[in-house]
Order: structure tokens, then sequence, then C-alpha cells
């Protein structure tokens, strides 16, 4: 018969972490300035696993993209644009002919909008209304 003290206890389960909470770690270490070391010890979590997480995360937004035609870069993404047609104002005065176009660039940052073959009117008009 088998005694009571050798009873062999099990190994104890791995913790399974909810997807959420994976997300959250995540989303966590890809913050600027955040370290994936710092965070997994505040978590009691090896820096292992969290690596891991990283890359599947990175996978998942890669598969996203490649199903929506996007960006596949990491970091990458599309700018939102509005277009607007731009009615010209009821004037009693005869349209001004104006052949003269004007090119338009700005930079911000490391993005670049540039305008071409408007008018000169028709841009400082269009400008101007972009940045009310």
């Amino acid at each position: 018969m088998d005694r009571p003290d050798d009873v062999v206890a099990a190994e104890p389960k791995r913790p399974n972490f909810t997807e959420a909470f994976r997300r959250a770690i995540v989303e966590e270490t890809l913050k600027p300035g955040a370290s994936a070391s710092r965070i997994a010890r505040e978590h009691d979590l090896n820096v292992n696993m969290v690596f891991k997480w990283r890359q599947r995360y990175r996978k998942e937004l890669e598969a996203q993209a490649a199903r929506i035609g996007g960006p596949t870069e990491a970091g990458t993404a599309l700018l939102p644009v509005n277009v607007i047609d731009v009615p010209s104002p009821p004037t009693s005065e005869p349209p001004m002919i104006t052949s003269a176009s004007c090119e338009v660039e700005i930079e911000v940052g490391k993005r670049r909008v540039r305008i071409r073959g408007l008018s000169m009117d028709l841009a400082e008009r269009f400008l101007q209304d972009c940045l009310k």
C-alpha cells in the first residue's frame, strides 16, 4: 500500500494570460521610451515571453495590413485625408482670368504636402480654409 508521504505532487500549471492582458503589456512596451525588461519585471513576467507577445502582435498587424492592402512596415500608417470642393464665392464682379499657376509645398516633420496647378488666388483660399 502507498503511504501518504509517497504521493507525488503535480507540477504547477503555467499561467494562461488573457489576450487583453497580453495586448495591454505589448502596447505598454511599444510606447516611446518604454523598456520591455522593466515592464516585464513590474508584472513578474519573463522578458522573453513579452518579446514573443510583441512578435505575434506585429505579425497580426502585418496580416491585417495585407488583408486591407495597406503598408506592411511596423509603425507606418496612412494619414486621413478629406477632399473638399471649394466653391467660388458668388460675386457680382467678373471672374479674374489668371493663367499663372503656383506650386505650394508644406513640410511638417517628415511629412510633405505639395499642391500644384492651382491659381494663386485659389491656392491661397484653399490654404486659408485648411489652416482655420
